[in-house]
């Protein structure tokens, strides 16, 4: 067994083989005695087989993201959204410090302190990419453990799109993105199925829309087909000869993507001076939104919008008070019509039998 350390390094870093594998870790030592007690542990959990990260030189962050990460997202099977989640949290990643941290330099105090712009959203996309690069490490047999990384707090979507918004967005968007959002107004779909939408997914007959796969398996399900979103799927329709609701010549998947929609949304959403929490997404809150006032029950709600639990469902309503006050006011009707002048003391109590 060997003890060096390297120049510019106050460690000492163990260096031995067994059965022609070698074996090279830091020890996290200055001094060479203690170095010698931790490299005689090292040579015990080897030959032991308790330590599979000592097997193979540990990479950097950036390294492991381009060389074996990047590649398995793309390689699996996962929804096209997940694939841009993970894409979106790396190019967060590779420009901030961790990037050329190796991945046992991670530790739950240094993800703390880790800054990136934008919304908490936006933060926990970053970090989620790479709580899930650990987690593959770990199963490479790179890390005998990831550490935990706690998420930052997120502010929820409370903006809903009324009449007066929807109509004041339409008068200035421009296609493709206006029909985009209608569809997903109209049935609750995501901005990303609705552009992989194929005809033969339009089920013109039962007045809905089958989506064949999306981010989880309760994707998988039917978004009703309205009167409007039907009119405007027959113009598409006519003379196209793409397999896609939505085609593009220029891209490879040959349909449109996230940019030929994001970017002429916020142009829009600035013409038409609307609030800047609006955002293309909240046309599927205001889809659940209605949808609950319309039937009152949250599973069919859920169903719809294909979240696998209600916790989720639940994010997406706003309800308004509004229906409150007229389901109060039919109350209020209702027991005027049956006890008469008794309702006033019912509501009134501390009124009843003063002069």
């Amino acid at each position: 067994m060997d003890l060096y350390r390297a120049p510019n390094s106050k460690y000492w870093t163990a260096d031995f083989f067994i059965k022609g594998q070698r074996f090279r870790k830091s020890t996290k030592q200055t001094t060479k005695a203690k170095a010698g007690e931790v490299a005689a542990e090292f040579l015990r959990q080897a030959q032991r087989s308790e330590a599979p990260a000592l097997t193979k030189q540990i990479p950097s962050v950036r390294q492991f993201a381009e060389g074996r990460f990047l590649p398995f997202v793309e390689a699996g099977t996962k929804a096209t959204e997940t694939k841009n989640y993970y894409r979106a949290g790396w190019r967060l990643l590779k420009s901030s410090t961790v990037a050329n941290l190796r991945l046992d330099e991670i530790t739950p105090s240094v993800t703390e302190v880790l800054k990136f712009p934008g919304s908490g959203s936006n933060q926990n996309c970053a970090l989620r990419t790479l709580r899930r690069m650990l987690s593959l490490a770990v199963e490479d047999k790179l890390l005998q453990g990831a550490p935990r990384i706690s998420l930052r707090k997120e502010k929820e979507r409370t903006a809903v799109w009324d009449s007066s918004a929807e109509e004041a967005l339409l008068r200035v968007a421009p296609q493709p993105m206006k029909d985009v959002f209608l569809i997903s107004h109209d049935s609750g779909m995501r901005p990303d199925e609705i552009i992989n939408l194929r005809w033969p997914d339009i089920l013109w007959d039962k007045s809905v829309i089958y989506i064949p796969k999306g981010k989880t398996k309760n994707s998988t399900r039917n978004a009703p087909l309205s009167d409007r979103v039907r009119d405007l799927l027959r113009v598409r329709q006519q003379g196209s000869s793409s397999e896609f609701v939505f085609p593009s010549k220029r891209s490879k998947t040959g349909h449109i993507t996230h940019t030929a929609i994001e970017k002429p949304f916020r142009k829009a959403r600035t013409a038409a001076k609307l609030n800047p929490e609006l955002v293309l997404y909240s046309a599927r809150h205001s889809f659940a939104t209605d949808l609950l006032d319309i039937t009152g029950n949250l599973k069919v709600v859920m169903d719809t919008l294909g979240h696998a639990s209600m916790k989720t469902t639940q994010k997406y309503l706003h309800p308004s008070t509004k229906g409150i006050a007229e389901q109060v006011n039919e109350r209020n009707r209702r027991r005027t019509a049956g006890s008469g002048a008794a309702s006033a003391s019912h509501f009134m109590p501390h009124l009843a039998g003063r002069d």
